[in-house]
């Protein structure tokens, strides 16, 4: 061939491959899509699901009983009377615990006075010829056995083998018994028991004499739990180290977790024990405090805070040359240090200051106790505020002391001597103590000497009965305190508790589903705790009794004057037990009570988030009430505003103030993933004598009025033979709220009294009611009243009580008579679930639609359901009855095991919520992040209103589990017969169903499913929030835990360890490969079907037409929902509205949670990246959450239409439409493929909000 041969067939290679190319790009105009096509699919779909899951729910049946009941009114709700009375009960229910701890109080001051000291009994306890119920040392015998004190002595003496643990020293027997008051804990109500910390010696003669006397408290112990049967542990913690509990249980130890618990360092003993105190901290940080001097001291100064409550007030000063605050942001505007309350996040900050201190230099103590005494000197005097004002001690620790510093001490301290002195000496090789001791006892304080580690918390705990010798001097004077809320489990406080393996969160049904494990952890018991001092009543003691040699010289009586703290008497108050006397029928849906302390701390609230994963939050104890109460703000979304009103209220809630306030607040749901605008009603009201002050809130817009009224079941009408009560709530496709009270026996434990579920003791109460007739019982009130004072007056906490005081009664029960009688009408109202010849509907209606299951929830927590798909017979295919439990492939929990919570159900409370948006629709959700796993079912849910314009309130919900395949399929049919010439099913149309806070009900790609939609799409989602469809809400979470790289020490461990060096090379490795393999889509290797692809993202610049959008753009911030207004619109509008949005990076954590599941499996490599050493950290994260506007919407009266233009390099455009499916809570969104779009990715997964270095500290 010659060259112009070569020419030409290099030409017609070069326009067949143009053409070729040119055949593969996008067209720079597209079709715009037909709006009224896509409206009418919406239409179709949303109109056939209206009527058939009308007639699957029996909507207008129940409706229709629900309005024409005559027993059934809409009554309006007094919310300050309504708290009054509630805040009245629980003040009742806590005096009966103060009332309880006093008696405690008074029995172990009275014995302890009598008690004839024995300086031999410890002695005794080691031979074996003395013993008490050690907890730790407690062998539990079978139930039916012998566990008299008889049966013990033989067990210890004559029959004991030396060989055996069962009959050595110190051990005894016990029948203990699981009794559900305790939380299911086996427990022996006849006995108490002792626990001695690790670091307490139980033979030295003070402390086997304490417990010697205590357990004479046992009857007391035994008639307060007789008294009230709601009462908890009962203890009392002796200032010698043991704690004595009651009923009796065995304290589980084990080898490779030493037991730590030392009731002397917990909240409710330190509170009694001393009152709130202002401390001053010296840490000595001169070069001599170098080595295990050092780490001494810090343990010291860690121990001492680890003593004081958030009712003290701290600051720690570092000295060497110069004094400064160990912690620099503590200090006032003149940057002198200043006292801060001791908060668990600021102790946190203390402690991470503690462990980095640096010593050089020499110690000036002279400019140190200067700088703490001024600074005491300026809160007591009122010229600072905050502290406490008096009860002013300084801690000084310190390697040696040179001299006695007299004149300071006269200059700051005398002749008052306001200040305790407490001085730390730390180290062995120390020989002159005089100048320390000299401070100490010249100064009303206390000297010790620490010279090991072992010892550090006793000795620190030697200054609280000191701080309390005021209190002991006045004896009379017994302050009861109350703890903040804690958990039930002593606070892990070692790192290495922390290491933990990152999950990701799980929702309900997870966690039933790992429940069935036999040994997972169900969770932790909140609770606050009642205390009060006990004093010795002596004035004088012996020189034996205190461990001193006799001094016929110096004292010839042997006698020393004492004024000395006996311990702590207490009981615990289960949050549970304060919220059983608010009835959350009484609220309403979407209402709710909480309670705050004198702190401000919240004691519960629904929005209380405790536990990250099965780990309690460093800080769960020190929630605010504005942290919980999220304000909505249009004109800012700042974190940690202060908003006037919230403000006030919480003000006047610490001050034990009542009160009305109206908060406009966000709302957010489903693990921080939906939200909801809303103005609230708050009612408070204090409860006396305690710190705590109880509020309620109701909705504005249906929290109002209530449904009232129920059967009256003394009616002889309603106790027709086959017609009472119990048979309402016949056969077991039926459930109450686990946590309501209904009825219930006052002392559990009890074979008779037993009950597997809530429904087998209503039916056990209901059966009574109709054998007893008008001779039923329904119990006292939720509490017993108080006693009355001698001479008939009125209750006083202090006053002489009459005798006589009635007991509960071991067979005594309390039902509450209007929750049962309305539970009773609603069973009767819904029995119909229960009708199958009722049901007018064809059965092919529930196979068209996939319909598995239909229910109804009602205001008095019933959950009723019917089921249309059989569940598996003995002959299926796959059916096993006897099919054990597998942590692999768990079984689908049916849908009463996961949703029998009624009112307090998500899909309960959004229904209700969304009736304001449109009375005559369904609220449809799917599961997050869903993707194709399957089974998958769709919930739909409809709310029963009673009560007509703005004077009706909800009464019920009924809703249907629907087959998500099912109902995919339906919605993609339809597309595919209404309308000509396009479909969802096209290439070129890509259509998805939203949900109305942007998740994705339907989309073409399965994998979408319950995606949220600004992932998929964020462009078209940011469109629709520019032009109002969607609200775009800030929501902060102060609640959150950042997991951060746990810091084992100084980069120069590696020295000490290098294979610590191998292992980080190692994990880098492995983090690199796992990279690699997300980042090539390498495992498609091993499996095929895992194949994703991602499209290649540049940074486009996107415009908005708004001529198609027949919108006029105002300028304002890029995805500012609030930069226009519906009245803004205008028709045929040329401008349009330009947006630049940042590039998404592929390093993003997201993308590993992305590709974690595909087909329902896992990529195995990839766990290895969540598994990392972390240590949480409190913190505060943001997110954007989205809420559909329906209105706007419905008002345009038309399908939204847009195009997206310059979004890709060959200026191809991107129409696209939005149009409502009427009677849901859903959108249809119908885009255009033929253009390849970048798209902008947006997430609704909180991120740490950035306050900059200086301001993390709280």
């Amino acid at each position: 061939m010659g060259r112009g041969g070569v020419a030409g067939a290099s030409v017609l290679l070069v326009l067949v491959g143009a053409i070729a190319i040119a055949q593969h790009l996008p067209d720079k105009k597209t079709n715009k899509i037909d709006g009224s096509i896509v409206e009418r699919w919406g239409d179709k779909f949303g109109t056939d699901l209206w009527h058939s899951l009308s007639q699957a729910t029996r909507r207008e049946s129940i409706q229709g009983q629900y309005d024409n009941s005559p027993e059934l009114k809409v009554e309006k709700v007094d919310g300050f009377s309504l708290v009054r009375s509630m805040a009245a009960e629980v003040q009742i229910m806590m005096q009966h615990k103060i009332d309880a701890i006093k008696r405690i109080m008074e029995l172990a001051e009275n014995i302890a006075l009598d008690h004839k000291y024995d300086k031999e009994r410890g002695a005794r306890l080691a031979e074996g010829r003395y013993y008490y119920i050690n907890a730790k040392k407690l062998n539990v015998l079978p139930e039916g056995g012998s566990s008299g004190e008889g049966d013990v002595d033989r067990y210890l003496s004559q029959y004991r083998d030396s060989s055996s643990e069962l009959y050595a020293p110190g051990y005894s027997s016990l029948v203990l018994t699981a009794n559900p008051h305790f939380s299911g804990i086996p427990v022996n109500t006849s006995h108490s028991s002792v626990h001695v910390p690790t670091n307490v010696f139980d033979g030295e003669p003070k402390v086997i004499n304490a417990i010697d006397w205590s357990k004479k408290l046992d009857d007391t112990f035994k008639d307060n739990y007789n008294r009230d049967p709601s009462l908890s542990w009962q203890y009392f913690g002796s200032s010698t180290g043991f704690l004595r509990q009651y009923p009796a249980i065995k304290w589980l130890t084990y080898d490779d977790d030493p037991d730590m618990y030392d009731a002397r360092m917990r909240d409710w003993y330190i509170k009694s024990a001393a009152s709130a105190k202002d401390v001053v901290i010296l840490l000595d940080t001169s070069g001599s405090m170098t080595g295990l001097r050092k780490e001494i001291a810090k343990h010291v100064v860690l121990n001492i805070m680890e003593t004081l409550g958030e009712d003290d007030f701290l600051t720690v000063l570092t000295f060497s040359d110069e004094t400064r605050p160990l912690v620099e942001c503590f200090t006032d505007a003149d940057g002198e240090p200043e006292l801060v309350q001791a908060t668990t996040e600021n102790i946190a900050e203390f402690t991470e200051a503690v462990n980095n201190i640096e010593t050089e230099e020499i110690a000036n103590f002279t400019a140190a106790l200067s700088t703490a005494f001024n600074l005491l000197s300026r809160y007591r005097s009122g010229k600072a505020r905050g502290g406490t004002g008096c009860n002013q001690a300084i801690m000084l620790v310190t390697d040696g002391v040179p001299y006695k510093y007299e004149t300071i001490f006269q200059e700051h301290n005398q002749p008052r001597k306001s200040v305790r002195m407490f001085t730390y000496l730390i180290g062995r090789e120390i020989s002159d103590l005089e100048a320390a001791k000299y401070m100490a006892c010249d100064n009303m304080g206390y000297f010790t000497h620490v010279t090991t580690l072992a010892e550090v918390k006793e000795q620190v705990l030697k200054y609280i009965p000191v701080m309390a010798r005021p209190l002991v001097l006045l004896r009379e004077q017994h302050p009861v305190r109350w703890t903040g809320v804690y958990a039930d489990i002593e606070v892990p406080n070692d790192r290495s508790l922390w290491v933990i393996g990152l999950k990701y969160p799980m929702t309900r049904r997870q966690i039933k589903e790992a429940q069935e494990k036999e040994g997972t952890f169900k969770g932790y018991k909140l609770m606050t705790t009642v205390s009060i001092p006990v004093y010795n009543k002596k004035n004088h003691t012996s020189l034996d009794v205190l461990g001193l040699k006799p001094n016929e010289i110096k004292n010839p009586f042997g006698k020393v004057r004492i004024a000395e703290l006996l311990g702590v008497a207490g009981t615990d108050v289960p949050i549970a037990q304060i919220e059983k006397l608010i009835p959350p029928y009484k609220l309403g849906v979407n209402g709710y009570s909480f309670a705050v302390n004198n702190n401000g701390y919240i004691l519960y609230h629904p929005d209380l988030r405790p536990m990250f994963q099965e780990i309690l939050k460093p800080n769960y104890n020190s929630v605010d009430l504005s942290e919980v109460e999220l304000i909505f703000n249009n004109r800012s979304e700042e974190p940690r505003q202060n908003d006037s009103a919230l403000f006030q209220m919480r003000k006047e809630m610490v001050e034990q103030k009542d009160g009305v306030c109206n908060l406009t607040v966000k709302v957010h749901m489903d693990d921080m993933k939906r939200v909801t605008i809303r103005e609230q009603h708050y009612f408070y009201h204090n409860i006396s004598n305690t710190p705590f002050t109880l509020g309620i809130v109701f909705p504005d817009k249906y929290g109002k009025f209530r449904v009232s009224g129920g059967i009256e079941v003394n009616d002889p009408n309603n106790r027709q033979p086959g017609n009472g009560p119990s048979s309402y709530l016949s056969g077991d496709q039926w459930k109450l709220h686990p946590d309501w009270v209904y009825c219930e026996y006052n002392y559990g434990g009890q074979a008779d009294r037993m009950f597997d579920s809530p429904e087998t003791n209503m039916v056990h109460f209901l059966k009574r009611l109709e054998e007893e007739k008008n001779r039923f019982d329904w119990g006292q009130s939720r509490v017993r009243p108080l006693p009355k004072c001698q001479g008939n007056r009125a209750y006083h906490p202090d006053c002489m009580k009459s005798a006589g005081i009635p007991t509960a009664g071991k067979d005594s029960h309390f039902c509450d008579k209007e929750l049962v009688q309305a539970l009773i009408l609603d069973a009767k109202i819904t029995k119909v679930f229960e009708e199958k010849t009722s049901r007018r509907v064809p059965a092919e209606l529930f196979k068209l639609f996939g319909i598995k299951l239909s229910f109804v929830a009602t205001r008095s927590g019933l959950t009723r359901w019917e089921e249309h798909t059989p569940p598996p017979a003995p002959n299926d295919p796959g059916y096993d009855e006897d099919t054990e439990f597998d942590p692999e492939n768990p079984r689908e929990p049916h849908f009463s095991e996961v949703n029998n919570e009624a009112t307090d159900e998500v899909w309960y409370k959004r229904a209700v919520e969304y009736h304001y948006n449109n009375p005559d629709s369904f609220v449809f959700s799917v599961p997050f992040d869903i993707g194709d796993k399957r089974p998958t079912q769709v919930t739909a849910t409809h709310a029963i209103f009673k009560g007509v314009g703005n004077q009706k309130a909800p009464a019920a919900v009924v809703g249907v589990e629907i087959d998500y395949d099912h109902f995919r399929d339906t919605f993609l049919n339809i597309t595919n017969k209404v309308g000509p010439g396009i479909s969802c099913a096209d290439d070129t149309v890509e259509c998805y169903v939203l949900d109305n806070n942007g998740f994705v009900v339907i989309s073409e790609d399965k994998l979408n499913t319950g995606k949220f939609f600004g992932e998929i799409d964020g462009t078209v989602l940011n469109s629709l929030v520019i032009n109002n469809v969607f609200r775009k809400i800030k929501v902060y979470d102060y609640q959150a835990i950042c997991l951060e790289s746990a810091d084992y020490g100084s980069p120069a461990s590696v020295i000490l360890t290098p294979f610590r060096m191998i292992g980080m090379a190692f994990n880098w490795i492995l983090a690199n490969i796992a990279y690699t393999i997300i980042r090539f889509e390498l495992h498609h290797l091993w499996n095929p079907d895992w194949t994703y692809a991602m499209p290649q993202m540049n940074d486009p610049t996107l415009v908005y037409d708004g001529d198609y959008y027949g919108y006029d753009y105002t300028a304002g911030e890029p995805g500012d929902s609030e930069a226009q207004t519906e009245q803004d619109a205008v028709v045929e509008s040329e401008e349009a509205y330009e947006e630049v949005h940042e590039e998404y990076s592929p390093h993003d954590d997201q993308l590993i949670k992305e590709y974690m599941m595909k087909d329902g499996g896992l990529i195995p490599i990839l766990q290895m990246t969540y598994i990392n050493k972390t240590q949480p950290k409190p913190c505060d994260k943001e997110v954007f959450l989205y809420e559909m506007q329906e209105k706007v919407l419905r008002d345009l009266g038309r399908p939204l239409k847009g195009i997206l233009r310059n979004c890709h390099d060959s200026s191809c455009e991107r129409p696209f439409t939005v149009a409502l499916i009427p009677n849901t809570n859903l959108i249809l969104v119908a885009a255009d493929t033929t253009c390849p779009c970048y798209s902008a990715r947006i997430t609704v997964s909180p991120a740490k909000v950035d306050y900059g270095p200086a301001n993390e500290t709280m």
